[in-house]
């Protein structure tokens, strides 16, 4: 009798949770962070030499670009000269917001005992997503 009445208890207790998980899901309102979104980092040397060019010519100072080459859609970030080098850049985030992809990136500087070059360094990150005719925001 107790061996059923536990077995009874499991079986309502997974109903009820399949009721409530059934219930969750993500709504995009207006400004509320949707879904990430995949995304690939390209290296320098697989960038659309148009794209590369207009980082070439941008670099020095911090810079967010959208380019589109009919097949993908690339979102490149730099954040200027730096001193020195051994910076790298993080992506915190890619997702929709509302109407728009959002880009979250930060810039990360070398660590106390790395051994870095004293040249300046001009740190960017390009990273192709699926074509999209949404804005970009970038740090939201």
């Amino acid at each position: 009798m107790e061996k059923m009445w536990m077995t009874g208890a499991v079986l309502c207790l997974c109903f009820l949770t399949g009721i409530v998980m059934s219930g969750c899901k993500t709504v995009n309102q207006g400004g509320a962070r949707g879904r990430d979104w995949e995304y690939t980092v390209v290296p320098t040397v697989d960038c659309p030499q148009e794209l590369m060019k207009e980082i070439e010519s941008k670099k020095i100072n911090a810079f967010q670009m959208t380019y589109d080459d009919g097949e993908y859609t690339y979102l490149a970030v730099g954040y200027g000269e730096q001193e020195k080098g051994g910076f790298s850049i993080q992506v915190l985030g890619l997702y929709e917001k509302g109407e728009t992809i959002c880009l979250e990136t930060s810039l990360n500087g070398p660590e106390e005992d790395e051994v870095v070059s004293d040249k300046p360094s001009y740190p960017y990150l390009v990273i192709k997503i699926e074509k999209t005719e949404k804005q970009v925001i970038y740090n939201c």
